[in-house]
């Protein structure tokens, strides 16, 4: 691993630990095994840092969500989108958690979230067409987006927590659910 990735997976790992102003660059430099000026030839400050491992992981999900997709059918489709995200959630906490707590504004500047809309572009897309082909129901796509989404991060949140085991039913309902609450109902 180069000193860039592990100033990155360094910070990944301190900021979902302690949070992002309770990581001084001074620690990541410390952990990471480099000086702190080896960091600021890499990166202008802590903020870049974590937006770079935003837009890591949201490439990730652009790759991972449509992992694998059968061919024809919308509701299948769907099914492998939400597990595979539910799957790459529950192999990857510590992404997860960076997710849940550092992912979003005011931490995350809404211009860096709209630069990472291409890196996503293909599952939107995914969502509008299935508006448009009726097997969604006919709302705003950010909406079902928000809706699938969010009933994966709770499942994963119940499974990472302890809460629930997660078996193969418990993944199949949520599953259920999830699709109940966005599918076209005519």
């Amino acid at each position: 691993m180069d000193k860039k990735q592990r100033i990155i997976i360094t910070m990944l790992e301190l900021v979902v630990k302690q949070g992002v102003h309770a990581t001084p660059m001074s620690q990541v430099a410390k952990e990471a095994n480099v000086a702190v000026g080896t960091i600021y030839h890499y990166f202008e400050n802590k903020n870049q840092i974590i937006e770079e491992l935003y837009m890591m992981i949201v490439q990730d999900y652009g790759v991972v969500l449509m992992a694998n997709l059968p061919e024809k059918d919308f509701k299948a489709q769907f099914e492998t989108m939400w597990l595979n995200l539910y799957n790459y959630f529950v192999g990857n906490p510590l992404a997860f958690q960076f997710v849940e707590y550092v992912a979003a504004p005011p931490i995350i500047s809404k211009d860096v979230v709209m630069q990472s809309v291409p890196l996503i572009a293909n599952i939107r897309d995914f969502f509008l067409n299935g508006i448009l082909e009726k097997h969604l129901r006919n709302v705003p796509v950010r909406m079902i987006l928000q809706m699938t989404f969010g009933t994966v991060v709770s499942a994963v949140r119940l499974k990472i927590r302890e809460e629930l085991e997660m078996t193969k039913e418990q993944i199949d309902l949520a599953l259920e659910m999830s699709w109940d609450s966005i599918k076209n109902k005519n």
